[in-house]
């Protein structure tokens, strides 16, 4: 049976089973500066060095250091990463992450980070509940993804209810625990506490002090001392975490001599450049001298007088999305194939590339609903009332766990709820969507993004799987590919007015955003 050393307890050598990290549930709390982030990577260390694999969600870029002297696979953005995020398929990762050395999920730099996270989880969930193989995942900043209040990734309660028995442990890490969901913070049966000093902090960790109350010495301890409790110790410890073997990549820069160039030379060249990004989207065919012989062939169509002018023409970029929906099909339904549609995440409505770009309601309504919230709506009739025991039987959920759903839908005014006698009923006001799924894959390519505006995005990919596997009963979101759309943004003006149109930047056509 591997130990884990990690520092000293007094004159004594600390050492924790491995098997009580791997597969159970370990949270590192500390403050800034408490010494959080290198207690974690000398844990990193020892799992290395007994060769038990894990995933390390790394948001920072702090634990890069470890390839060093340690053979681990780095994901990131950085050039030296041994795998990019451009173009990785994260569930074959998930596959392959039981049999290969530890993963580091360099989140620092890149964008979706929750995204990212969400489908390798869920993937890798799957993958060692069907193995039963011991496997730890490791959270940094756990704030972030599981807060207690906001939106967090649904997976991770999912992995501190039943991952164990499925051999998936779980470490939290996090500077904040009085901002963590405290329903999944109560499940770390194990506790390493370094400082802490704000006042719902200490009252966030005093559940793990039964009966003893919170040492004193809690608020002032140095960097590198940890309380070790729970499943690491029947007492609590306090335990001087021991050099790293490997370099720290988080350090504070210090502040040193260095020139300061002239203001003047830095704005001319600032003013002059043009910065040129390149991004997958679909490249215009059209040009912004194009759009005042469009406009003048085809007035009528589009503006508000004989006298308007263009005042300007702009070229902006829309951030679309390729969605592939694994769906069952055929009579039995027993066969699975991949279908696409394409949806704008800007406004998560639903999109048509034609002989035009169409703007369609979509998914627009329904972002913010999880998958059950989806499903209640399909079984719900719009003409007929449904008590809570009907929709409970017809979507095999149990009352008390749908009772708060629909009081959710209610607020959202998704459904109407009156009274037969005593009993509650409910109805849809709204439908959902329906969406016709297509066998063609979009064609796009890198374009260069010059000085243009690119459109901010708004809809995420956790929203929008959600709504999907509501949707399509046994589906699920196979992939998803960003990409960006060109239209040009046309202010017109005339004596007293000003209107703004949009053109499809590749046929020309207006377009109704």
């Amino acid at each position: 049976m591997p130990f884990l050393y990690l520092g000293r307890d007094g004159e004594r050598k600390f050492q924790i089973d491995a098997d009580l990290v791997v597969t159970g549930r370990t949270c590192v709390l500390g403050t800034s500066g408490s010494g959080k982030s290198y207690t974690v990577a000398v844990i990193c260390e020892e799992l290395c060095k007994n060769q038990v694999p894990f995933l390390l969600v790394d948001t920072e870029g702090e634990y890069s250091g470890l390839k060093e002297k340690y053979e681990v696979i780095w994901v990131g953005d950085d050039r030296r990463c041994d795998l990019t995020w451009d173009g990785l398929d994260l569930s074959i990762l998930a596959q392959h992450a039981p049999d290969i050395v530890p993963l580091i999920l360099d989140l620092s730099e890149t964008d979706d980070s929750k995204g990212k996270v969400d489908v390798l989880l869920s993937r890798l969930y799957s993958e060692v509940s069907k193995r039963r193989t011991p496997y730890l995942v490791i959270l940094e900043e756990a704030d972030r993804f599981i807060p207690q209040v906001g939106d967090r990734l649904k997976i991770f309660e999912e992995v501190a209810r039943r991952g164990r028995k499925r051999g998936l442990g779980l470490m939290l890490c996090t500077q904040r625990p009085s901002s963590v969901d405290k329903n999944i913070l109560s499940q770390c049966s194990n506790q390493l506490i370094g400082k802490l000093v704000i006042k719902n902090d200490l009252q966030a960790v005093a559940q793990f002090f039964p009966g003893r109350g919170l040492p004193k010495e809690l608020t002032a301890l140095y960097p590198g001392a940890f309380y070790a409790l729970g499943g690491l110790s029947q007492i609590p410890v306090r335990v001087n975490v021991r050099p790293r073997d490997t370099r720290h990549e988080g350090i504070t820069p210090k502040l040193m001599k260095r020139v300061i160039k002239p203001s003047s030379k830095v704005l001319s060249e600032i003013r002059s450049s043009r910065l040129e990004v390149k991004q997958f989207g679909i490249p215009p065919l059209i040009s912004a001298n194009d759009i005042p012989p469009i406009l003048k062939r085809v007035r009528s169509s589009f503006l508000f007088g004989k006298r308007e002018i263009v005042k300007e023409v702009t070229l902006t970029w829309r951030p679309l999305v390729e969605l592939g929906v694994r769906i069952r099909t055929g009579w039995l339904r027993k066969r699975f194939e991949t279908r696409f549609l394409i949806v704008d995440r800007v406004t998560g409505q639903l999109v048509e590339l034609g002989n035009s770009l169409v703007f369609q309601e979509g998914l627009k309504r329904f972002l913010g609903l999880h998958t059950q919230h989806i499903e209640i709506l399909r079984a719900l009739d719009p003409e007929k009332d449904s008590s809570l025991i009907e929709i409970a039987g017809e979507i095999r959920v149990p009352e008390r766990v749908l009772r708060k759903s629909m009081n959710f839908l209610e607020e959202k005014r998704l459904v109407r709820a009156s009274k037969i006698g005593r009993v509650k009923v409910f109805r849809r006001l709204v439908d959902p969507p329906k969406i016709q799924l297509s066998g063609k894959v979009v064609k796009i390519e890198k374009v260069a993004i010059l000085d243009e505006k690119v459109d901010k995005v708004r809809v995420e990919e956790t929203e929008i799987r959600e709504i999907i596997r509501g949707l399509f009963e046994g589906s699920d979101l196979e992939s998803f590919r960003p990409f960006l759309y060109p239209l040009y943004r046309v202010e017109m003006v005339s004596k007293r007015k000003t209107k703004v149109i949009w053109i499809d930047g590749r046929m020309g056509r207006k377009v109704t955003l």
